[in-house]
């Protein structure tokens, strides 16, 4: 096996290594034994968890605690598109899990992840030391390198579109506070699609009155009010100095982190481009020292 092949399977294997840990982790997540019932979960909508491979579902929520509404979102089946109601237990404060009984096969996910970890880190140290034992002539990684640079362009910039669309549709459009308090209400007078993100949500004109009276007009994007919406009041809160609808879709916990991988992502890709012509020109330098002529 040529040795940047192996270093593509040492990523891959490192990659599926890493996904496997989260699984783990992630399948059982807040499962465990029965608590006492101290709030309400009701609004429950579900959806396949497709991180999981749809073998989990995602579910979100509105927990009532002490009259104050929380935000509760569940990846790992806590909560089913069969429930209604649901009694909620306290794990911590704002942290709440369904008030039932959970399977949890714990410490084995635990394990299993740090096993998968370690065997990710080992076997791609492997295959990367390996991909440096044998060099190839100097003709044939000079192509090899140019070929692939405008590869790396171009997922590169694919890296940073997806880290702009995933800014848009799974950060600025949720929300990352709560409980939200309504502090007026809000009425859309007029719509139009976003085409900043491809007409995949709305942007609106909505009159506002706040709560002292004061009355303005706010352009609110990212779907918080549609079409459908246009004459219907919806209450609104002041978040700093700009307005958002007080319903919105809690920010799931990975966005950011998701958001930072494409980053760093995007930044790496076109970084290798720049390392690889580098070394093209030293590949090409007739006066190379002896350590960069190919092994005979």
């Amino acid at each position: 096996m040529k040795g940047h092949h192996q270093r593509w399977l040492a990523a891959v294997w490192l990659a599926l290594c890493a996904y496997g840990a989260v699984f783990l982790v992630l399948f059982w997540e807040d499962h465990g034994p029965k608590g006492s019932p101290v709030a309400q979960a009701d609004d429950i909508h579900c959806e396949r968890n497709w991180l999981l491979l749809g073998t989990r579902w995602s579910c979100t929520a509105i927990v009532t605690d002490q009259g104050v509404l929380y935000r509760y979102t569940s990846d790992s089946s806590l909560l089913t598109p069969a429930d209604t109601s649901v009694p909620m237990q306290r794990l911590a404060p704002h942290h709440f899990a369904p008030a039932r009984a959970s399977f949890t096969p714990a410490p084995w996910p635990t394990m299993g992840a740090v096993t998968l970890v370690a065997l990710g880190l080992v076997g791609s140290g492997v295959l990367w030391q390996n991909s440096r034992a044998k060099r190839p002539a100097v003709k044939a990684e000079v192509r090899r390198l140019r070929a692939q640079a405008r590869w790396y362009v171009g997922a590169g910039v694919l890296a940073f579109l997806a880290a702009y669309f995933a800014h848009g549709l799974l950060i600025t459009a949720r929300a990352d506070i709560w409980p939200r308090r309504a502090e007026g209400t809000g009425v859309a007078t007029s719509c139009n699609q976003d085409w900043r993100y491809l007409g995949a949500q709305w942007r609106c004109s909505v009159d506002i009155t706040a709560e002292t009276g004061q009355k303005l007009t706010w352009t609110m994007s990212h779907s918080q009010f549609t079409q459908a919406d246009i004459g219907v009041p919806k209450p609104v809160t002041a978040i700093g100095t700009r307005w958002e609808a007080v319903d919105q879709p809690y920010e799931h916990r990975f966005a950011k982190a998701l958001f930072v991988l494409l980053l760093v992502g995007g930044v790496a890709l076109l970084v290798k481009p720049a390392f690889d012509l580098a070394r093209v020109r030293n590949l090409e330098n007739p006066n190379l020292p002896l350590r960069f002529l190919p092994v005979r």
